[in-house]
């Protein structure tokens, strides 16, 4: 709290607006200054007849010093008044002088319009009753007065709706007739709050801004989750210390003497009842068009009581399929698994839908199910052997195109890779078109000559992916000197040290002692059961490697050094795996011993690959989408889950390969949950869906004890019992003085100029 000038006593005024301009009160001394200065220029001289003017003047001494001495206080008094007036000062209700201040009132309102306010009520939803409700207290302002309003939307960020007059706010409330999609980050938009209150406070400490909170209570938006146990590394602990909390805000809040009335819309039950779909994915990866997939769908009881007899619905491509029915206990969840056939690649817009209740918005969730292309590899085989234990690529190839009853090199249709094996040499061809292959496997390859790295280099920064195999064949010096760059900017994710053998192939091996379970390509071991078939199969030798700066390492080994075994980084738009070991049975026995790590690891690798072109199908309300597609676009439409149209907008961006990158779909456009699609003439159409936070549909509710609990910042009202809920709001309301010091340095004015012009004119007379 601001220190009121010595000038004006403390007990009076409780601060200044502009504490460093009440200074300028100082300023009331010049006029006495240039008197006492206008003195002491006239120096008495003595003169006969001078005697009868002074014994006249001692006649009437008295009467001019104490005009002169009233002409001086009115001319102080009007820079004094006038000084004071532009510092603003203000005092509270305990003030002598409170009767004199303004009644202007400083008004923020917070309306939570995140998704779990589109629960409906008998006759209106929780969101129509925070407009309501906001519409009252805004109603109570006048604009007349000065008066002001501050009206902020709150989703997963604030918005500032109007801000000054109260007429504004009250048009702009009668615009909203429904909530986002999004959550209510709280913090940020008390943060917003708090950001105007300190300025409207203007340094001195104290903000007279009344902040209302209007919402349904939610639990989830109040009480801050546990930090994630993923951010772990220093680097992510440090992004997570400066985020703020919410905690944070109260206490700067508190500090500038802002309370912040909260008032609960929300329906009456602490724990309404709500059933929503929170989940619904692929189980495991898609081989491709006419093969049996599965889709599980995720349903959620955030209720009390058992749900018995749900219906739930799958929606593909625009048909709908039989339901199911489910029973899903009280505070549970159940799943339920359609078995499902894709017959065309692409993407396929999947909605599962529910029977409607209250909260709407969570009864149906969407996804794009991608059906991909057979992904087309190139084997370079540096190796070949009769032998198919010697034979890498031999090994590769079985696990990519596998044997079936109409003969070698075929997969039982449909089939997800289309292999072609070939000799390094004969990349010095031209007529091999690198273009046509998606992943590119280099496995036991000695070298390779300038002319096919530089080939392989521009593949790669187009899109494609390249997997490096380490073998007894590989000249390390070789491939450093072609692929590898001190700068990064070379092909190889790591520089190639040496190569590193156990002591006795019978006795000594090493094995994996760390991966990353989170990557798609080794997700698939981080099942206890899958686990052993990685990490205790012998490796005997191995390429001792120092990653780039830019590469991540996916696995390492249990030697003193830790070496990495799988190092992955990424090439322009393309992707570079590095193999420390084999692919054979030379260095390592994991095809031999254990297939079912080596025939999953192989395909995730490869699938890995082919996935580069995959745009963020999923994303929450507000996120933004950049897609790639394969023919120029024209008239480009993007549709949206209300089936509204509109011409998206925007440059196209011409990419290598024949490609094009289209507008970015920023957060403006994707803020409701549903399917998006983006389409134009004579191109593919790109579908993405935004989905609801589950934990929305979750409208458990704070009891009152527990929100007054977690800051004394924080007052629940009861906004139903009309203006009594809020009377208390103007107790520690601040009125300002500057009107009337503005009068009064005016009227100072006014009275010096009469009294300077009678005192003139008398003394003119006399």
């Amino acid at each position: 709290m601001a220190t009121a000038a010595p000038l004006v006593p403390a007990a009076l005024v409780d601060g200044f607006v502009h504490p460093a301009l009440a200074a300028g009160a100082a300023l009331a001394a010049v006029p006495l200054a240039i008197h006492l200065l206008n003195r002491q220029r006239h120096r008495p001289m003595p003169w006969a007849a001078m005697r009868f003017v002074l014994a006249a003047y001692r006649k009437t001494r008295r009467r001019v010093e104490l005009e002169n001495l009233l002409l001086l206080l009115l001319r102080m008094a009007a820079v004094a008044a006038l000084a004071l007036a532009v510092a603003r000062p203000f005092t509270g209700a305990a003030s002598p002088l409170a009767g004199l201040t303004e009644s202007r009132r400083d008004l923020a309102i917070v309306l939570d319009a995140s998704a779990s306010t589109a629960y409906g009520g008998e006759t209106e939803t929780t969101f129509e009753r925070i407009v309501d409700r906001a519409r009252e207290l805004v109603g109570e302002l006048d604009g007349g007065r000065g008066d002001r309003v501050r009206l902020l939307q709150a989703g997963a960020w604030p918005r500032l709706l109007a801000w000054t007059d109260p007429a504004d706010a009250l048009a702009v409330l009668d615009l909203l007739d429904e909530p986002t999609d999004e959550p209510l980050e709280l913090v940020a938009a008390l943060g917003e709050v708090q950001r105007f209150a300190a300025e409207e406070a203007a340094g001195t400490g104290q903000s007279g801004v009344e902040v209302h909170l209007l919402c349904d209570l939610q639990r989830n938006a109040f009480v801050e989750g546990e930090p994630s146990t993923e951010d772990t590394e220093p680097e992510a602990a440090a992004v997570g210390a400066r985020a703020p909390r919410l905690v944070d805000v109260l206490d700067a809040l508190a500090e500038l003497g802002t309370r912040v009335i909260v008032e609960d819309l929300g329906p009456a039950p602490i724990r309404p009842p709500n059933l929503g779909v929170v989940s619904i994915e692929t189980v495991g990866p898609l081989a491709g068009p006419g093969s049996p997939a599965e889709l599980r769908v995720g349903l959620r009881n955030f209720g009390s009581e058992t749900r018995a007899g749900v219906r739930v619905a799958l929606i593909v491509d625009g048909e709908r399929r039989p339901s199911r029915i489910v029973t899903v206990p009280g505070r549970g969840q159940a799943e339920v698994v359609f078995p499902l056939v894709f017959e065309h690649t692409g993407d396929h817009a999947v909605p599962a839908v529910l029977e409607g209740d209250r909260l709407a918005v969570d009864d149906e969730r969407v996804t794009i199910v991608r059906v991909p292309e057979p992904v087309r590899v190139l084997v370079l085989n540096g190796g070949p052997a009769r032998e198919l234990e010697r034979d890498a690529a031999g090994f590769l190839m079985a696990v990519l195109t596998p044997l079936d009853e109409d003969g070698p090199g075929r997969f039982l249709p449909p089939a997800p890779f289309v292999a072609t094996q070939r000799a390094p040499r004969d990349l010095e061809d031209e007529e091999v078109d690198l273009d046509a292959f998606d992943v590119i496997w280099t496995v036991d390859v000695d070298g390779l000559a300038p002319g096919p790295v530089a080939r392989i280099e521009e593949r790669v920064a187009a899109g494609a992916t390249l997997i490096c195999g380490m073998g007894p064949r590989v000249d390390l010096e070789h491939w450093n000197s072609r692929a590898w760059r001190a700068d990064g900017s070379g092909l190889l994710p790591a520089e190639l040290v040496r190569t590193i053998s156990a002591s006795s192939r019978e006795s000594g091996y090493y094995r994996v002692k760390e991966f990353d379970a989170a990557h798609p390509i080794l997700r698939f071991f981080a099942d206890e059961r899958w686990r052993a078939f990685l990490t205790e199969v012998p490796i005997h030798d191995f390429v001792a490697v120092h990653p780039a700066e830019n590469a991540r390492v996916l696995a390492t080994l249990d030697d003193e050094g830790a070496h990495p075994l799988l190092v992955e980084r990424e090439f322009d738009r393309g992707r570079v795996l590095l193999w420390t070991t084999s692919f054979d049975a030379s260095w390592t026995r994991l095809p031999v011993l254990a297939p079912q790590a080596f025939i999953p690891l192989v395909h995730e690798l490869t699938r890995r690959g082919g996935d580069l072109r995959t745009p963020p199908l999923h994303l929450a309300p507000g996120g933004s989408v950049t897609a790639e597609v394969d023919t120029f676009p024209r008239e480009m439409l993007l549709a949206r889950p209300d089936g509204t149209r509109r011409a998206h907008q925007g440059e196209v961006v011409e990419l290598e390969g024949a490609r094009w990158r289209l507008p970015v779909v920023e957060g403006d456009e994707t803020e409701d949950a549903g399917l998006y699609s983006l389409s134009s003439e004579g191109g593919p159409t790109v579908l993405f869906a935004v989905q609801l936070d589950p934990e929305e549909g979750d409208l458990e509710r704070l009891e009152p004890a527990e929100l007054e609990g977690l800051h004394e910042v924080l007052e629940l009202h009861a906004p139903r019992s009309g203006r009594e809920a809020d009377g208390s709001a103007g107790d520690g309301q601040r009125g300002e003085l500057w009107r009337w010091l503005a009068g009064a340095c005016l009227a100072a004015l006014v009275a010096e100029a009469l009294w300077a012009g009678w005192i003139g004119r008398r003394r003119r007379m006399a």
